[in-house]
């Protein structure tokens, strides 16, 4: 075969833009990989509202500057209820709140995702899985829920800056009933 300054200079420039797709390619996978503690459990209404038992949510808050992908993730409890197949966003900074059974739970603010599948209320491990199978939080409660009340208060157990739990009665939803 005969090589002449085109053939070369043609071959060059496929091998530039082949190697320049897989910069861009490993580059893009590296924007979108997300790291453990990156989207985080942030609060678990586990034991139900005043209006009703059955009414759980869970919260996931985006630490990051950057919208993620939920698309594949699963929340799940090593018992393997809940086992919840997450689909949607969740933006820079922002909350993703997922209600049980249906968009009343918390009645003023719309849910992001419904879930079927009751927490236990002496405690659950729990577990957020990003689409690659990585666990990017979890919670081991197994031995009982760290904080939240079960009494005539039915308050959240909410994450701290520093990822301890406290007992929250200070929300801005409200339940089924227009509960504070």
């Amino acid at each position: 075969m005969v090589f002449d300054n085109k053939n070369i200079v043609w071959a060059k420039r496929k091998i530039s833009l082949l190697l320049v797709g897989i910069v861009f390619l490993l580059l893009s996978e590296k924007a979108l990989a997300v790291d453990f503690g990156d989207v985080i459990i942030n609060e678990v209404m586990w034991m139900g509202t005043k209006a009703s038992a059955s009414d759980e949510w869970i919260e996931l808050f985006n630490l990051t500057n950057n919208e993620i992908n939920l698309s594949e993730w699963i929340l799940f409890a090593e018992d393997e209820i809940p086992q919840i197949m997450l689909h949607g966003s969740i933006v820079p900074g922002g909350f993703f709140l997922l209600e049980r059974t249906d968009d009343q739970t918390i009645s003023n603010i719309f849910a992001d995702q419904i879930y079927t599948g009751d927490l236990g209320n002496g405690g659950e491990h729990l577990f957020l899985k990003n689409d690659q199978g990585q666990i990017v939080d979890e919670i081991d409660a197994s031995l009982g829920w760290p904080a939240g009340s079960n009494n005539e208060l039915k308050a959240s157990m909410a994450r701290q800056g520093d990822g301890s739990w406290l007992t929250s009665d200070v929300g801005q939803g409200k339940d089924a009933n227009g509960n504070d």
